[in-house]
């Protein structure tokens, strides 16, 4: 059985003389046959309601295949991305979990945030498309500081967690404990508070 204690080992990548001179092969370098490309509009805004979206000349540019919008994605009822791991929170709660479309529905929530995606015969094609798409943002109140982000009254990113708190975890660091000890365990350890 190989040696499974690898933290803190130094670890010989076998992929790197590959990609660093030339020979390995990226996703992007390949080509299937009748192949297609997708570009994602993205948000300027780190917050910001999106009021509309018109994509009429992207649909009509040259090799595009289609155009979508959250609005088309909740049409389909397709579903968003879920988190990967729910917990609860150190009152036993559980955590809010705000929805997470594959594109933004009504608001976009960081710089970033995919608004559009076009889908074309080459990437330059879905690119050019996507730039002609025309997005009318109203510009929302933004925080980037965590502590701000949990002031009263600063911008609710997501309703669902009006005080941008998605849940409190408790994380202990250090405890102490003597086995037929009566006395409690006392632990040194911080609170953690996720923000969404």
């Amino acid at each position: 059985m190989a040696d499974m204690n690898l933290i803190g080992a130094s670890v010989k990548r076998k992929e790197d003389y590959r990609f660093l001179t030339g020979a390995g092969t990226y996703t992007d370098d390949v080509r299937l046959d009748r192949q297609s490309y997708a570009y994602f509009l993205r948000s300027p805004h780190a917050h910001a309601s999106i009021r509309s979206i018109n994509t009429d000349k992207a649909k009509k540019a040259p090799g595009v295949l289609g155009v979508f919008t959250g609005q088309d994605i909740a049409a389909a009822k397709i579903n968003g991305l879920p988190c990967g791991w729910l917990i609860t929170d150190v009152n036993g709660q559980p955590m809010k979990e705000p929805p997470h479309p594959v594109l933004a529905q009504g608001k976009a929530r960081y710089v970033g945030d995919h608004v559009a995606v076009v889908i074309a015969e080459s990437y330059w094609q879905a690119k050019d498309a996507a730039e002609s798409i025309e997005v009318d943002y109203q510009v929302l109140p933004a925080v980037v500081d965590v502590a701000a982000a949990r002031k009263k009254g600063a911008p609710a990113i997501h309703d669902i967690a009006p005080d941008n708190t998605c849940y409190v975890w408790h994380w202990v660091t250090r405890a102490r404990w003597t086995r037929h000890s009566p006395r409690r365990i006392t632990s040194r350890g911080w609170n953690s508070s996720t923000t969404v």
